[in-house]
């Protein structure tokens, strides 16, 4: 059954991973709010000291993807809707730099040597798997170990589930895939996007007004992160040199339209729009999650193409924003939105399948044409490794995010002229991309131990 709020999904927090960034903040705001109820019944003349170990990908690519400084803003009570983006890029950037965390009015000495990146064997059920340790004196007498699961989401094994959410209600309409979802919709004749208003309004306790008012938060977000990058030039931060380029691809979207190529000048734009969030994001700026930081590009880049250059009104986008979360709902509860776990697939072929099912929504199609095209994007984005160089992302997910949103517009376009029912359904490809992303070596999932991140004398190994 599908049970995840639009809110859970689209979630505003730094880049540039929302695996890597986003998830490991909540959590170690989580286990700050542990070590202050456990401090609150001890006594306060013993050494508090604090340990993280990081496991699997979030070793391997921690350091690129700005992990320690992201842990470090959790424990300091940061949470990333709210944490400060100067002195979140400027943590940790001394060496021995020291912070001081309070808690229940004790003080806590916190170093970057605290956090130890595991690069052997992981031991735990999760590629992205972090344990936080409380000492008194030296001695182990707290701990928990937390799941970064993809979007931001994170878990523990206690109870299986995401922690820091709204109170649930239960979903008026139960669906646990795209089939379930099209025979409610054909019996009850209602349509796909007042479904999927009735089930957010249920499950997050929120009225229609409350539910729009944030979705208009979560587009004031994504639409501005667009509108920055447009703007900006020089190089993102890293060390691989890599330049901004949206400004200069918009430029070029101008010059085409002028000599009338509509064709070229429609997919410059478009190309602009996604390079534009994704250098953003890269450089650890404001983003939402949709589904991931990594894959944050493309749905900003089909709102600004709908907005700008179709003209398409902001409540139709914001109920096809509905449409699209429900995309990235099936795929997450089915398969996982996590390029840990599966690969790019998981992120940017999921983006691409949301944006697609954004476009057709927006475009007045129906759910069969809707799920057509959701099932064509993501079939053109099977098998796609996740492999940044040097775990940053930049190199090649930048780019990835830019043919992601023109893959979305051209699977809109071959559903809704198709004439014949498609011998694929959306339900079916997303298990086959579960399956293939079970099958990919561990080496070409975020590890950074494969294909573009080590080649061409990149020595981009762990700790590297």
């Amino acid at each position: 059954m599908i049970n995840t709020s639009f809110f859970e999904l689209f979630k505003i927090g730094p880049g540039p991973s929302s695996s890597h960034t986003v998830g490991p903040m909540r959590a170690a705001f989580e286990f700050r709010q542990t070590i202050t109820n456990y401090l609150q019944n001890c006594s306060s003349d013993k050494h508090i000291s604090l340990r993280i170990a990081l496991y699997g990908a979030l070793a391997a690519t921690g350091h690129g993807h700005g992990t320690h400084r992201a842990l470090l803003a959790g424990l300091l009570g940061y949470l990333p809707t709210n944490v400060p983006i100067t002195a979140l890029n400027n943590f940790f950037t001394a060496t021995d730099e020291s912070y001081c965390l309070l808690l229940d009015e004790q003080k806590i000495t916190f170093v970057e040597s605290d956090i130890y990146f595991d690069y052997g064997h992981n031991p735990y059920r999760h590629p992205n798997t972090m344990k936080f340790v409380l000492l008194q004196d030296y001695v182990p007498v707290l701990e928990q170990v937390f799941y970064s699961v993809g979007g931001g989401f994170i878990e523990t094994d206690k109870d299986e589930a995401a922690t820091l959410m709204i109170t649930k209600g239960t979903p008026t309409y139960i669906y646990s895939n795209m089939a379930d979802l099209q025979q409610l919709q054909q019996e009850s004749g209602v349509s796909v996007d007042v479904i999927l208003l009735a089930n957010e309004m249920a499950i997050s306790l929120m009225t229609e007004q409350e539910v729009f008012a944030r979705i208009a938060d979560i587009l004031e977000i994504m639409e501005q992160s667009v509108v920055n990058g447009l703007q900006k030039e020089g190089i993102l931060p890293g060390g691989l040199q890599v330049h901004r380029r949206a400004k200069s691809m918009y430029e070029k979207a101008q010059h085409l339209t002028e000599q009338g190529r509509w064709g070229d000048a429609l997919f410059a734009r478009l190309n602009a729009y996604a390079l534009a969030t994704s250098e953003e994001n890269a450089a650890g700026q404001m983003v939402v999650t949709a589904p991931t930081n990594g894959a944050a590009g493309v749905i900003p880049a089909t709102i600004a193409y709908l907005e700008n250059d179709c003209h398409v009104g902001r409540e139709t986008i914001s109920r096809g924003l509905l449409v699209a979360a429900m995309v990235g709902f099936i795929i997450k509860d089915n398969a996982s939105i996590s390029g840990a776990e599966l690969g790019c697939q998981a992120e940017v072929g999921s983006a691409a399948a949301m944006a697609a099912a954004l476009f057709s929504f927006c475009y007045g199609e129906p759910l069969d044409v809707i799920a057509s095209a959701a099932e064509i994007a993501m079939e053109q984005h099977l098998g796609m490794t996740c492999d940044p160089i040097k775990g940053l992302v930049q190199i090649p997910c930048i780019e990835r995010n830019a043919t992601g949103a023109v893959k979305a517009y051209n699977a809109y376009l071959l559903a809704s002229g198709r004439t014949t029912q498609p011998l694929i359904s959306f339900d079916q490809v997303v298990e086959v991309m579960r399956q293939t992303g079970l099958d990919l070596s561990a080496k070409y999932k975020e590890t950074a131990l494969g294909g573009l991140a080590t080649s061409f004398g990149w020595g981009n190994m762990p700790g590297s």
